[in-house]
């Protein structure tokens, strides 16, 4: 049995890194989907996810912004941009400053309190339930959330797109805390139930 189970973990495994996609951010705001093999001093050596033989492809370093890898971290590449433009984030259009602030949302902000919130709200059903939505439509400010770079909370497009992430990340924790509060009460209803008619 555990030979089993360990051979299904390696399968899993397998699997995972099989699928595992980067994505290649140029500094144009192309993407390209690939699997990225080796960063050189002057290229990107990657795969495209459909070549059936495996065949390389480079990219010249100096074209790409940034690598998001599969599994969530990520490398800017700032080496080959003028002295003036590294300081700051102008240098990315709109929509890389949204995805990034969206990027950062999903990666940094947690929203274990408003899980917790609401589970102990959902416990005072029905209206409890009331708080909970309470909570889960008030949206998270970025300012006062975790993020990669405080000078990126300048960027009006990097916190929309901060905000409208971990928003959507706290309406499932909220969810989920509606739920885990819901059991709970529905749990010690059973019980009281039982032992009142034993």
């Amino acid at each position: 049995m555990k030979k089993c189970i360990l051979l299904l973990l390696l399968l899993l495994a397998a699997l995972q890194t099989t699928f595992a996609q980067d994505r290649i951010v140029k500094l144009n705001g192309d993407e390209l989907m690939a699997r990225v093999l080796e960063i050189k001093l002057q290229e990107i050596v990657y795969q495209h996810p459909d070549s059936l033989h495996g065949a390389l492809h480079t990219l010249p370093k100096a074209d790409v912004f940034m690598i998001h890898f599969a599994n969530g971290t990520k490398e800017v590449f700032t080496q080959n941009l003028p002295e003036s433009q590294t300081s700051s984030s102008n240098y990315l259009n709109p929509d890389q400053m949204y995805q990034l602030g969206s990027d950062d949302a999903r990666r940094l902000y947690k929203g274990t309190g408003a899980m917790w919130g609401s589970a102990g709200c959902a416990l005072f059903f029905p209206y409890g339930l009331a708080g909970s939505a309470a909570i889960g439509l008030t949206k998270p400010k970025a300012y006062r959330n975790p993020v990669s770079n405080i000078n990126y909370l300048t960027d009006p497009h990097y916190v929309k797109g901060y905000e409208q992430q971990a928003h959507r990340k706290k309406a499932g924790k909220v969810a989920a805390g509606a739920g885990i509060g819901l059991a709970a009460i529905t749990a010690v209803v059973v019980v009281v139930l039982a032992s009142v008619y034993q």
